[in-house]
Protein backbone atom coordinates (compact mmCIF):
# COMPACT_ATOMS: atom_id res chain seq x y z
CA UNK A 1 0.00 0.00 0.00
CA UNK A 2 1.56 3.38 -0.50
CA UNK A 3 2.61 5.73 1.86
CA UNK A 4 2.25 8.96 2.85
CA UNK A 5 -1.09 9.83 1.07
CA UNK A 6 -2.10 13.62 0.61
CA UNK A 7 -5.17 15.16 -0.24
CA UNK A 8 -4.62 18.79 -0.85
CA UNK A 9 -7.92 19.94 -0.28
CA UNK A 10 -7.93 18.92 3.13
CA UNK A 11 -4.90 21.20 3.56
CA UNK A 12 -6.39 24.13 1.72
CA UNK A 13 -9.45 25.40 1.19
CA UNK A 14 -8.53 26.88 -2.06
CA UNK A 15 -7.58 23.92 -3.48
CA UNK A 16 -10.92 22.36 -1.68
CA UNK A 17 -13.03 24.74 -3.56
CA UNK A 18 -11.54 23.93 -7.29
CA UNK A 19 -13.39 21.47 -9.16
CA UNK A 20 -10.47 18.86 -8.84
CA UNK A 21 -8.64 16.58 -6.91
CA UNK A 22 -5.02 17.08 -6.19
CA UNK A 23 -3.59 14.25 -4.33
CA UNK A 24 0.38 13.06 -3.37
CA UNK A 25 1.63 9.87 -2.26
CA UNK A 26 4.55 7.57 -2.11
CA UNK A 27 5.54 3.89 -3.81
CA UNK A 28 8.00 1.26 -3.94
CA UNK A 29 8.86 0.17 -7.09
CA UNK A 30 6.93 -2.85 -6.67
CA UNK A 31 3.51 -1.06 -6.16
CA UNK A 32 4.35 1.23 -9.34
CA UNK A 33 4.52 -2.18 -11.41
CA UNK A 34 0.70 -2.92 -9.52
CA UNK A 35 -0.42 0.31 -10.57
CA UNK A 36 0.94 0.39 -14.12
CA UNK A 37 -1.01 -2.78 -14.06
CA UNK A 38 -4.49 -1.96 -12.47
CA UNK A 39 -4.44 1.97 -11.88
CA UNK A 40 -8.03 1.83 -10.84
CA UNK A 41 -7.89 -0.78 -8.62
CA UNK A 42 -4.75 1.00 -7.12
CA UNK A 43 -6.10 4.57 -6.45
CA UNK A 44 -9.25 2.82 -5.08
CA UNK A 45 -7.41 1.55 -2.41
CA UNK A 46 -5.93 4.42 -1.10
CA UNK A 47 -9.69 5.83 -1.26
CA UNK A 48 -8.97 7.68 -5.17
CA UNK A 49 -12.57 6.61 -6.62
CA UNK A 50 -13.15 7.60 -9.99
CA UNK A 51 -15.97 6.94 -12.03
CA UNK A 52 -16.03 4.78 -14.63
CA UNK A 53 -15.75 7.27 -17.72
CA UNK A 54 -12.77 8.94 -15.67
CA UNK A 55 -9.85 7.93 -17.80
CA UNK A 56 -6.28 7.81 -15.73
CA UNK A 57 -3.31 9.36 -17.53
CA UNK A 58 -0.25 8.43 -16.46
CA UNK A 59 3.41 10.20 -17.03
CA UNK A 60 6.75 8.74 -15.36
CA UNK A 61 8.91 11.37 -15.65
CA UNK A 62 12.06 9.32 -14.99
CA UNK A 63 11.04 6.05 -16.37
CA UNK A 64 14.77 5.11 -17.36
CA UNK A 65 15.99 6.05 -14.14
CA UNK A 66 13.36 4.19 -12.21
CA UNK A 67 14.23 1.10 -14.50
CA UNK A 68 17.80 1.27 -14.10
CA UNK A 69 18.08 1.53 -10.31
CA UNK A 70 14.57 -1.00 -9.80
CA UNK A 71 15.95 -3.90 -12.13
CA UNK A 72 13.57 -2.95 -14.31
CA UNK A 73 10.50 -2.15 -10.94
CA UNK A 74 11.43 -6.01 -9.21
CA UNK A 75 13.45 -3.97 -6.89
CA UNK A 76 13.30 -1.29 -4.51
CA UNK A 77 17.13 -0.74 -3.86
CA UNK A 78 16.68 2.94 -1.79
CA UNK A 79 14.40 3.91 -4.42
CA UNK A 80 11.19 5.87 -3.62
CA UNK A 81 8.50 6.85 -6.48
CA UNK A 82 6.53 10.20 -5.95
CA UNK A 83 3.15 10.32 -7.12
CA UNK A 84 1.29 13.76 -8.01
CA UNK A 85 -2.52 12.94 -8.77
CA UNK A 86 -5.13 15.28 -9.72
CA UNK A 87 -8.17 15.65 -12.44
CA UNK A 88 -11.75 14.29 -12.00
CA UNK A 89 -15.03 16.46 -10.51
CA UNK A 90 -15.01 18.86 -13.60
CA UNK A 91 -12.39 17.20 -15.48
CA UNK A 92 -12.94 13.69 -17.42
CA UNK A 93 -9.55 12.84 -16.42
CA UNK A 94 -7.16 11.58 -13.54
CA UNK A 95 -3.46 12.74 -14.45
CA UNK A 96 -0.57 10.88 -12.37
CA UNK A 97 2.82 11.94 -12.85
CA UNK A 98 5.27 10.15 -11.16
CA UNK A 99 9.10 10.78 -10.40
CA UNK A 100 11.53 8.25 -8.73
CA UNK A 101 14.64 9.36 -6.81
CA UNK A 102 17.11 7.55 -4.03
CA UNK A 103 15.07 7.61 -0.54
CA UNK A 104 18.33 9.05 0.94
CA UNK A 105 17.47 12.18 -1.16
CA UNK A 106 14.27 12.78 0.88
CA UNK A 107 14.50 16.47 3.50
CA UNK A 108 18.30 16.80 1.47
CA UNK A 109 16.96 19.67 -0.24
CA UNK A 110 16.63 23.72 1.00
CA UNK A 111 13.37 24.90 -0.47
CA UNK A 112 12.05 28.44 -0.93
CA UNK A 113 8.60 28.20 0.39
CA UNK A 114 6.15 30.38 -1.48
CA UNK A 115 4.30 31.21 1.72
CA UNK A 116 4.48 29.75 5.59
CA UNK A 117 3.25 26.18 6.55
CA UNK A 118 0.45 27.92 8.40
CA UNK A 119 -0.72 29.89 5.98
CA UNK A 120 -3.52 28.57 2.97
CA UNK A 121 -2.11 30.84 0.02
CA UNK A 122 0.68 33.90 -0.75
CA UNK A 123 -0.32 37.25 0.44
CA UNK A 124 -0.57 39.40 -3.01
Amino acid sequence: MPTKIVDFSACSEIIRDEPWHLHFWESSPQEILGFLQNPRGELARMGIELPEDCRIETVIENHDWISAHTSGLTAADGVVVCNVGGGNVAKNFYRVAMYGHDEAEVGKFEKTLLHSADEDSRRS
